[in-house]
């Protein structure tokens, strides 16, 4: 027993458990892509304008649980509880589906699977952020978008044989063997990552105001009476090699007007709302970055099937061979987009995750000129990969970003952070793809992919140079005093 609390104590363990589970989470969600018009017009003769019902509600379920998740979460310290809890949903929406003869049963399955999605995304990325480094957190996200890539890939293949030999229950049966398998391993595996944090900082392993780019392997092991800890997150501590702002600065820029309260034992903490982190520039920037990286994302899954076909007369064969030419591309480039933002950080400071977003955004624009503009199918698709892979450059330094703030602020409002990710993503695949298939059909793509992502492209990047302009204009307030 142990040897086991060992392994729930240590940071490598949670970022394992929230890539694995990333590729559960990914998984069930797609199981269904390929069976639901057949399920609905087929076998329920339903319209196909209902098809966008269906769609629809997993967004609200995610929307919903966007809301209240991050909030309790932080306002009772506590993840694992919320992690079974999603374990459990994808259990029940799997059992759902099972019985699900009617309509409004296959909204619900929808409704619920919703719900557990944006809660387990929303989790495992905060529990990874709960227990490393700035310096760190670049190239761990990274790996879990390697995961829930290949579970994007995977789902719709297996979710359609499973389909064509055993009906939706097939189907059902591996939604509810998955969530299963997702409880039992948070169960024995995880520990509260809150607790693994405060066992970090005590130990001064972990620090909850800064990160070091140097790592003194000596204090490993001597230093520490608490969990097993691997060599990258021991690590001294200087505020000014790397933290996002100077301390003079910090009162002003980050602490501003955030509540405070006393706990149980007087010890006055910081607490920070959702509609008050909307509030902080460090926050803003990279939510609408992953509004905007998301939502363009939907859009090209929404719209390119459409072009292949309209242009180039692809078969379904052939669109199926671009989106898994795509992920495989994804999965390879991740960990090298991961590896460069964390040195970024290592050698320059956290801030510099602000430029590399906007930076990104800049190359989307770029990569869908390509996209407009191509003449044949390998064109599109090699336009799409790099579109693929820049966007990631966008989305993986944004949700590192919230990471940094709650550190360097020390409020105890990290899910909430990560709750803000995922309704931002929501309300992108929500409300951009009608959109999109609108202008598509009024303008033609080119029209369309250049005017949305122009316009949404100029706005990430003043939303995320928006922070660093007003810490350049802090610190020349500095020197000029």
């Amino acid at each position: 027993m142990r040897f086991l609390s060992n392994i729930r104590s240590t940071p490598a363990t949670v970022w394992a458990v929230s890539s694995i589970s990333a590729l559960v989470n990914r998984l069930i969600y797609t199981l269904t892509i390929a069976s639901v018009p057949d399920l609905l017009q087929n076998t329920m003769g339903v319209a196909r304008s209902s098809n966008g019902i269906v769609a629809a509600a997993f967004g609200v379920g995610g929307l919903l649980a966007g809301l209240f998740t991050g909030y309790l979460s932080d306002h009772t310290q506590n993840r694992v509880g919320f992690q079974l809890l999603a374990s459990v949903l994808y259990i029940v929406s799997g059992l759902v589906l099972f019985y699900a003869k009617k309509f409004y049963q296959v909204v619900l399955f929808r409704l619920v699977l919703g719900i557990s999605s944006s809660m387990a995304d929303t989790m495992l990325f905060t529990t990874v952020a709960d227990v490393y480094p700035a310096d760190l957190l670049g190239f761990k996200m990274a790996i879990i978008f390697v995961f829930d890539h290949i579970g994007n890939m995977l789902g719709p293949l297996l979710g359609g044989k499973a389909y064509e030999h055993m009906g939706v229950s097939g189907i059902a049966l591996i939604s509810i063997a998955l969530g299963v398998f997702e409880l039992l391993l948070v169960a024995v595996f995880v520990r509260n990552s809150i607790d693994i944090r405060h066992a970090l900082v005590a130990n001064k392993l972990l620090s909850e105001t800064c990160v070091s780019s140097k790592v003194d392997e000596s204090t490993i092991g001597s230093s520490c009476s608490g969990p097993s800890v691997p060599a990258e997150i021991a690590r001294t501590c200087s505020f000014s090699d790397v933290s996002i702002i100077s301390k003079s600065e910090l009162k002003e820029s980050y602490l501003d007007g955030i509540d405070t309260y006393k706990d149980h034992s007087g010890k006055k903490e910081k607490q920070m709302h959702l509609w008050r982190l909307l509030l902080q520039l460090p926050v803003v920037g990279p939510t609408v970055s992953i509004f905007v990286a998301t939502g363009m994302q939907s859009v090209i899954e929404t719209i390119l099937p459409l072009r292949l076909f309209d242009k180039f007369g692809s078969s379904p064969e052939s669109i199926g061979v671009a989106f898994l030419i795509v992920g495989g591309v994804l999965i390879l480039a991740m960990p090298a987009v991961g590896f460069v933002s964390d040195r970024i950080v290592s050698l320059y400071g956290e801030h510099k995750r602000y430029y590399m977003i906007a930076i990104g955004a800049v190359c989307v624009f770029l990569a869908q000129i390509i996209m407009s503009l191509a003449s044949s199918y390998t064109v599109l698709v090699s336009g799409y990969s790099i579109f693929a892979v820049l966007t990631m450059v966008v989305v993986v330094p944004a949700q590192s970003a919230f990471g940094d703030f709650i550190n360097t602020s020390q409020s105890e409002a990290m899910a909430q952070c990560y709750s803000l990710a995922w309704i931002a993503e929501g309300l992108a695949n929500i409300s951009l793809p009608p959109i999109a298939s609108k202008m598509y059909a009024s303008l033609g793509f080119l029209s369309m992919l250049m005017t949305m992502s122009g316009v949404l492209c100029v706005i990430c990047i003043i939303a995320v140079l928006s922070f660093p302009a007003k810490r350049l204009w802090l610190l020349q307030g500095c020197y000029t005093k």
